[in-house]
């Protein structure tokens, strides 16, 4: 029995256009706002602010740590197709232990972003050759805490991130 083309899976919804194959979690992103109350919030353009700097032991501790820890994690899933907020989350899931209010600050700034953001997804253009190309970037000693340094990279295949 053939179930025909895919068009959703686990949240992901796949569009085959004349350009290639454009996935999306649109609708899982607005769920998610609306699972944690956000979908009337405002939107921004930057999902961290540039110039705070989030340390383990400043701020008030949070009461109720799942209040942080349910949307993080929801957010991460949300990074499949999303390597614009996969900075952002990685930033906020390292107070997974002991959030504080000011993390719970930069958590809930990256919903917001989502929201201005809801039709960006992977497009996996029609190419005749699929190109491998790496590339990284290092922040060293940028975390003023336990100055550790911050790598990021990306894998490009043909024209979308795979990882």
């Amino acid at each position: 029995m053939e179930l025909g083309e895919l068009k959703h899976f686990s949240g992901l919804k796949i569009d085959r256009t004349k350009e290639g194959l454009f996935l999306c979690q649109r609708k899982y992103a607005r769920d998610l706002l609306k699972k944690f109350g956000m979908l009337g919030c405002k939107p921004i353009s930057t999902p961290l602010d540039g110039n705070a700097k989030l340390c383990v032991d400043e701020g008030r501790e949070l009461e109720d740590s799942t209040m942080y820890k349910q949307p993080v994690g929801s957010l991460i899933y949300l990074t499949i197709t999303r390597p614009d907020i996969a900075f952002a989350g990685g930033v906020v899931s390292r107070f997974m232990e002991k959030p504080r209010k000011p993390h719970l600050d930069a958590a809930k700034r990256i919903p917001r972003y989502v929201k201005k953001t809801f039709d960006f997804g992977l497009l996996y253009k029609k190419v005749s050759s699929g190109k491998l190309v790496g590339s990284c970037n290092v922040d060293f000693a940028g975390d003023q805490y336990t100055r550790r340094s911050t790598t990021g990279y990306s894998f490009n295949l043909g024209s979308a991130v795979v990882s």
